[in-house]
């Protein structure tokens, strides 16, 4: 379900006519969460450290593929290296190696199967998680329809309190690019601990500034 939350509006009026600023927020469900996973792993030994990250990364990979995940949304990242030393001392202290791999999950019903499913992959990180939407185009284009109507409600009102007649249409311009405000969800360890899934709303905002003549 769509809601729809209409923002105060400015308007003023002047010798060039009703210049009014209309915005407009539209609000969806998500239908798509976005994770980086992060595989961690250190130690003196850089092959057998890299093993390690290999055989975790693939075995959540694996997971994602039985799910139903489409391979085109995993990504696996090249490894990081990260040599480590006591500044003190300059002795060498062994390797932190990493490894991102990203999975774009598109049935939201499967959210927590995923997050326990990595946790006994061996995923040690979540660097992010993020839900959005696939029917932003369609939710921007209604956040901007949704602002000019707003707009022009309020020109309306401004003239007739002004006691003149609202003309057409000057200039139409939109105030910045509709901005999609996505929602983020809180870190592995507490959703786990938690057990449930509340996706909440992802929502854009649209912003338009119209000048009418007056007569």
């Amino acid at each position: 379900m769509v809601s729809m939350l209409l923002i105060p509006l400015v308007a003023q009026a002047g010798e060039e006519g009703i210049r009014v600023v209309g915005s407009a927020k539209v609000r969806v469900a998500p239908d798509t969460a976005t994770f980086v996973f992060a595989v961690e792993d250190k130690g003196k030994d850089l092959k057998s450290v890299k093993h390690t990250i290999d055989a975790k990364a693939a075995k959540l990979i694996r997971l994602c593929k039985r799910m139903g995940v489409d391979a085109k949304r995993i990504t696996s990242s090249q490894l990081a290296i990260r040599p480590q030393y006591n500044y003190q001392t300059r002795a060498f202290l062994g390797y932190e190696v990493s490894r991102d791999v990203t999975v774009v999950l598109t049935d939201l019903h499967r959210y927590t199967d995923l997050v326990n499913g990595a946790i006994s992959s061996g995923i040690t990180t979540v660097r992010s998680i993020s839900l959005d939407t696939t029917k932003r185009d369609e939710l921007e284009d209604e956040a901007l329809t949704s602002a000019a109507t707003a707009a022009r409600r309020k020109a309306e009102i401004l003239a007739k309190s002004a006691g003149v007649t609202l003309g057409k249409v000057v200039a139409i311009d939109e105030g910045q690019a509709p901005i999609v405000h996505h929602v983020y969800a809180a870190g592995m360890s507490t959703l786990n601990k938690r057990g449930a899934f509340e996706p909440g709303q992802v929502s854009v905002t649209a912003t338009v500034t119209v000048r009418y003549s007056i007569k």
